[in-house]
């Protein structure tokens, strides 16, 4: 949820923009379309009751509104702004006390002391949120130690940032620090919101608020229980010592020197939950290159052609490897048929040499379709009488009806079928005795048999099919297949997303680009040679060189690993960012490969040392946000790390600390809610999460003060 402490609705004073001014109605519509659950109106100088009673009237429960305002002080010369924010039950009270100071007085003119601000408004519990260097005006030091003075609880005293940066410095040096949009314009407001500070645990109202502000110990163990917890008891290590802690359906961060089990602890997890059936396993970064995991040399790559109509050609390209020619009848048979006929008187008499041949295609391709539809009538009738939806929507008459008058149809297809089988078989019958005889005739007078036919028609069929086998493997040739791109990940704002595309090519032999290889193992001038001779196949077909182009296919070194135009498909894969051709860095490779497991839907992420090769830039921008988004979800995400960006600025649920000195192996559990690590066999012995942090994250509060000059001014 996020929090937004700085809220302007009115133009108070001159110099302020038009833009402040909101009705309560816009400022529903407004901040009900963000993720801010949480706003402090903190008009300069004013608390308007009225309209702080119409915008709760507009939001109701959906957004907790806190009444507040921004003072301007003034102490022994100095001045700064001061935000006051007080508990919505004591909005009258808080009305009363600021309508008393002001006394009509304009904001333009209006200004207090520290002492008149918390003489004022201190018996009403409120949080003051102090101007801080950066933030202008700010409160200098002095008067903020007056301040402190003058409290019993000093933590209610938060230093504003002017970015998520700043206010983080602020923290790691011991101020207590938060930001907020000091809106100018509403109409940008929703652009801002991602801006905004979140809050990690669930803040309930104001009075809440105040309890996580002074880290009471039952509220933060309340909030943390909200969540699922798990007790795991597990023997990470070879010495078999048994480790317990409590894990969250949230981010749990392992952290602490190199060499003291965090891996081993990891694994350990990783086998609790697969022993459970929950798909759980270790990530570790750069432990695969993106080139393998998205498989560019295409080892395991396969290509379903079905689906852009190409016809894989099985049966053409079989036919024309196994082409031979049809003779033509020479016109010499003819002349020595009539030549010899009257010669022999017992052959002039044996007529039934001279019969011709019928022609037996018809019945029997008739019989072929009968057959077909006789088969598919068979399906249709066990896939009817066996189908679970037809038999829930449609009574059993209807069924056994649609199914007797498809056994009728059947019927009568398998006689008729039966009636063009005969056909075709007498007449093949018929034509095999004619043959029969003219051959013994031939053979018992030395009459020569009238030629049958002239041959032409075979002929002439035979190199048209095998025209029109070769046109068929070259026109699927033809067919281009659309590239499949495949989202790899965001390389950063900065640069954009990442794709890996894959283009597919058939060779056909005029294809010269060396980017491209073929999908099967299969060298390339074979897939060459071969379109070739089909086209040289094609082009002929008609001429006198036709089967010396046959005989030069099936020569070719290689030819029977090509059985369809499957073995001639190329392809081309690589990664692309915003259209053309990219390399990733090693560096780059990691960020995906994290990018790719954080995107990849499940209930455990175990990542082990994800900041590996990462630039902070990358983790604040990409990774943070993602993790974040996996605890919002209610996945249990367990990171082992060195990197303070991850450690900490995710506000884990659970920090596991393992340590070792002399006396051995430590290990404390806590959270930078309560800022406690407790000894798990040791609940006496408590560290401060944030020193440990920093000291074992960042290399000592020193080293991390200075990084803060690099990231932001404080």
């Amino acid at each position: 949820m996020k929090i937004d402490v700085h809220v302007h609705t009115r133009k108070t004073k001159k110099g302020e923009a038009h833009s402040r001014e909101i009705t309560p109605e816009r400022f529903a519509e407004v901040v009900l379309s963000t993720d801010v659950k949480i706003v402090a109106i903190t008009n300069h100088n004013l608390f308007d009751l009225v309209q702080y009673n119409s915008i709760l009237g507009h939001v109701g429960n959906a957004v907790q509104v806190w009444p507040g305002i921004e003072l301007d002080i003034k102490e022994d010369g100095k001045q700064g702004h001061l935000l006051v924010i007080v508990s919505p039950n004591k909005k009258q009270d808080f009305f009363d006390a600021v309508s008393d100071i002001t006394n009509k007085i304009s904001p333009d003119d209006f200004s207090i002391s520290i002492k008149k601000t918390v003489a004022t408004f201190n018996d009403l519990d409120p949080v003051y949120i102090a101007h801080y260097l950066q933030k202008k005006p700010g409160i200098p030091e002095d008067v903020l130690s007056t301040l402190a003075g003058l409290l019993t609880n000093k933590k209610r005293i938060i230093k504003e940032a002017t970015n998520f940066i700043s206010a983080g410095i602020f923290i790691a040096h011991g101020h207590a620090s938060i930001y907020g949009s000091d809106v100018q314009d509403w109409d940008e407001y929703a652009n801002q919101v991602n801006l905004l500070p979140e809050l990690r645990l669930p803040v309930e109202s104001f009075e809440h608020f105040c309890l996580l502000l002074e880290k009471d110990a039952t509220t933060i163990n309340t909030l943390l229980d909200k969540k699922t917890p798990e007790n795991l008891c597990m023997k990470p290590f070879e010495d078999d010592t048994e480790i317990n802690i409590k894990v969250y359906n949230d981010i749990n961060v392992f952290f602490g020197a190199k060499g003291t089990g965090k891996s081993c602890i990891l694994e350990a997890i990783a086998k609790h939950y697969s022993s459970k059936g929950i798909q759980a396993s270790k990530f570790e970064s750069g432990a695969d290159s993106l080139s393998s995991k998205y498989d560019l040399k295409g080892k395991s790559l396969t290509k379903n052609l079905d689906s852009y109509g190409i016809n894989y050609c099985t049966d053409e390209i079989k036919r024309l490897k196994e082409a031979k020619e049809c003779d033509v009848t020479r016109i010499q048979n003819y002349i020595n048929f009539y030549k010899r006929e009257s010669q022999n008187k017992n052959a002039k008499k044996i007529l039934i040499k001279d019969l011709t041949q019928l022609n037996e295609s018809k019945p029997k391709q008739k019989f072929k379709e009968y057959s077909g539809a006789q088969k598919k009538i068979v399906e249709m009738i066990d896939y009817i009488s066996n189908s679970q939806p037809i038999s829930e929507v449609t009574d059993g008459e209807t069924v056994n009806g649609i199914i007797k008058q498809l056994q009728a149809v059947e019927n009568k297809l398998k006689i008729a079928m039966w009636k063009y089988f005969t056909d075709w078989k007498s007449i093949s019958l018929l034509n095999n005795a004619v043959k029969l005889f003219r051959d013994e005739v031939t053979r018992k007078t030395g009459t020569l048999s009238k030629p049958i036919h002239t041959g032409f028609n075979k002929y002439a069929v035979n190199r048209l099919k095998i025209k029109k086998d070769a046109s068929e493997i070259l026109r699927n040739l033809s067919v281009s297949i659309e590239d499949e791109i495949e989202p790899v990940g965001t390389l950063g704002p900065d640069k954009g997303e990442l794709k890996c595309s894959t283009s597919y090519s058939f060779h056909d032999g005029s294809l010269r680009d060396s980017r491209y290889s073929p999908v099967k193992k299969i060298k390339k001038t074979l897939q060459k040679e071969f379109s070739m001779c089909i086209k040289k196949i094609e082009q002929g077909a008609l001429g006198s060189e036709l089967f010396s182009h046959i005989r030069e296919l099936n020569a070719i070194d290689g030819i029977e690993e090509v059985e369809t135009v499957y073995e001639l498909l190329l392809f081309w894969r690589r990664f692309e960012l915003n259209e053309d051709t990219y390399e990733p860095s090693t560096g780059e490779g990691s960020m995906l490969n994290l990018h790719a497991e954080l995107a990849e839907e499940k209930d455990v992420y175990i990542l082990d040392e994800p900041d590996k090769s990462l630039g902070n830039e990358y983790i604040n921008d990409v990774i943070i946000p993602l993790i974040n988004d996996k605890a919002r979800q209610g996945k249990s995400v367990f990171i082992a790390t060195h990197d303070a960006n991850i450690a900490v600025r995710t506000l884990p649920y659970n920090s596991i600390y393992r340590c070792h000195d002399r006396s051995g192996y430590s290990t404390y559990v806590g959270n930078p809610f309560s800022n406690n690590l407790v000894n798990i066999f040791n609940p006496s012995d408590i560290l401060d999460w944030k020193k440990i942090s920093m000291k074992t994250l960042e290399g000592g509060e020193t080293a991390f003060g200075e990084r803060g000059k690099i990231y932001g001014n404080y």
